[in-house]
């Protein structure tokens, strides 16, 4: 390569930056289970990455109050890297309509895929 055509890519990032794309992620559920027979559950997901082999929490939803069928208007935006294996874990709760942490919320269930596989996913089954 001559030396103009390195000299450009590398002010261009080519070499120095590895290859990346943004993702947006958007959820909806589809009959979540009435665990409650007093109430409906007022459903939150949780977008888990693991780092290290430890799982981080990266962002939430918000709680959509009495719905069995959800669609959050939250979007999740991720860095996708082409060369790496990116561990996505979906957590949904039930939130407890007095409080907002998950410390009190029922565990309605997960799924876990990589970043490359979400695409190809007909939504998490909970």
């Amino acid at each position: 390569m001559s030396d103009i055509y390195e000299s450009a890519a590398n002010s261009l990032g080519l070499f120095s930056s590895p290859c990346l794309t943004k993702v947006e992620l958007r959820v909806t559920c589809k009959g979540i289970s009435d665990r409650d027979a007093l109430s409906k559950p007022d459903p939150c997901f949780v977008l888990k990455m693991k780092s290290h082999g430890q799982w981080m929490e990266v962002d939430r939803t918000e709680v959509i109050r009495s719905c069995v069928n959800p669609t959050y208007s939250k979007v999740f935006t991720l860095d996708f890297y082409f060369e790496e294996v990116q561990r996505l874990r979906l957590e949904l709760y039930d939130v407890n309509s007095s409080h907002t942490g998950l410390k009190e919320a029922d565990f309605l269930g997960s799924v876990e895929c990589t970043l490359g596989q979400v695409g190809h996913l007909d939504g998490p089954r909970c």
